[in-house]
C-alpha cells in the first residue's frame, strides 16, 4: 500500500457514510469538479450535486451521488458533509428514471414548482451518472 493515502470522512445528517484511506478524491465543488491528492493545499468548497468518486490503493472505484454540501482538505485529511449521499451501488436506474420523468414534468408546469422541479432533476441526474459511471467500471 502506498504511503501516500488521503484519511477521508463523509458524513450526512443521518450517519457516517464512508471513513477510510484513499488514493484520491474527487467531488463537485461549486465551481467546477476538482481531484484531491496526496499533499494537496488546503481549501475549504462547497459542494453542488454531483459526483463524488472515491479511489482506493487498490484501485477500486467507488461513486456516490451527493446533494451540496461542503469539503474541507487539511493535512491529507479530507472531510465532506453532505445534504444527502447514495452509493451509486444502490441505486435502482429505473425508479430514478422515474423521479427524473415527473420532475421534468413538474419543471414544464406551475411556476410555483418550477425551482423545486429543478433541484429534483439535477439531482435524479447525478443518480444516473453515478450509476452509470459504476457499471462502466465494474
Amino acid at each position: 500500500m502506498s504511503d501516500h493515502v488521503l484519511n477521508v470522512s463523509i458524513v450526512t445528517p443521518q450517519a457516517t457514510a464512508f471513513t477510510g484511506t484513499v488514493l484520491a478524491v474527487t467531488v463537485p465543488g461549486t465551481k467546477g469538479t476538482f481531484q484531491v491528492l496526496y499533499n494537496h493545499a488546503p481549501i475549504i468548497s462547497s459542494l453542488e450535486v454531483g459526483i463524488i468518486k472515491l479511489e482506493d490503493a487498490q484501485n477500486h472505484v467507488t461513486y456516490y451521488a451527493s446533494r451540496g454540501g461542503f469539503v474541507e482538505v487539511l493535512n491529507n485529511n479530507i472531510s465532506i458533509i453532505v445534504n444527502e449521499l447514495v452509493d451509486a451501488a444502490a441505486i435502482n436506474v429505473a425508479d430514478v428514471e422515474a423521479d427524473l420523468a415527473d420532475a421534468s414534468e413538474r419543471r414544464a408546469g406551475e411556476r410555483s414548482d418550477r425551482d423545486r422541479a429543478i433541484q429534483d432533476q439535477r439531482w435524479a441526474e447525478a443518480r444516473l451518472r453515478a450509476a452509470r459511471l459504476r457499471a462502466e467500471s465494474v
